[in-house]
């Protein structure tokens, strides 16, 4: 069993997130429930090891400390370690870069972390469009392509852990209730595919394939995403043959001996 002194650790560093990068020792005392004696002994040896950080700031012509903790340069270290020792990065970086001079489109590709998807590649478009992705950032499993096409592939059991979960609406396609998700991982899992519109940024649209590992399961997926004028739906065959190659390409290399399932 994990630690208590350890958990309560790990639990004060998930909240810091994009949405709220930074944090007083009143709001954390007040969201975690720890007495503010204890916390402050938990942000002292975070911020001696550099796992936090205080910035000085300028307060009355004085450089003074900031009442404001943010995440520090150790977990940029430990982040950089932790996304070069995944191997399927190494596998798929360069038949992500061959997809993306294929389409021209941003290539991405993501990983199966509890009931969310991380972004852990990410191959530019040569033309920029404003994506709510970029390495490092998470969509739940139901939203999105890219992360729904591997909640298509689990357990039912799975599939209900993330549904009971909160369920926010990111933009206008962001699907909400069960009906709507359980159609489009039913989609998924019989077409290959899964197709985005406006789910987590207004506008944009992503198609994604599966990826299987070495053991027949599903816990990446790789996509294309841009602006809707670049992806309509009424060409989406157009787009699926190449995805489902790359997908397979990368599958194989990872151990999935059989032959992949959609696509010729």
């Amino acid at each position: 069993m994990m630690s208590k002194t350890i958990e309560k650790g790990i639990n004060i560093l998930t909240l810091f997130t994009e949405e709220k990068p930074s944090w007083r020792l009143d709001e954390l005392a007040h969201e975690t429930d720890i007495p503010k004696p204890t916390l402050l002994r938990f942000l002292k040896t975070f911020t001696e090891l550099g796992v936090l950080k205080r910035p000085y700031i300028q307060s009355g012509g004085q450089l003074v400390l900031s009442d404001h903790y943010f995440l520090g340069h150790k977990l940029i270290e430990l982040g950089a370690i932790a996304a070069n020792s995944i191997e399927i990065r190494s596998l798929a970086i360069p038949h992500m870069k061959m997809l993306q001079q294929k389409f021209d489109l941003a290539v991405q590709l993501i990983v199966m972390d509890d009931t969310d998807g991380l972004y852990i590649e990410k191959i530019e478009s040569l033309k920029p469009v404003l994506l709510y992705t970029r390495v490092g950032r998470r969509a739940p499993l139901y939203a999105g392509a890219c992360s729904r096409i591997i909640l298509s592939f689990q357990s039912e059991e799975k599939i209900q852990e993330v549904l009971q979960k909160t369920r926010k609406k990111y933009a206008s396609g962001t699907p909400v209730t069960d009906e709507e998700i359980y159609e489009l991982i039913e989609f998924g899992k019989n077409n290959g595919y899964a197709y985005s519109v406006s789910e987590l940024e207004e506008g944009t649209i992503s198609i994604a394939v599966p990826i299987f590992n070495s053991n027949r399961e599903v816990e990446y997926s790789i996509s294309i995403a841009g602006i809707d004028s670049l992806l309509p739906k009424e060409k989406v065959n157009g787009f699926l043959e190449g995805l489902w190659a790359t997908a397979a390409s990368i599958s194989a290399e990872l151990g999935y001996s059989l032959p992949y399932p959609y696509g010729v």
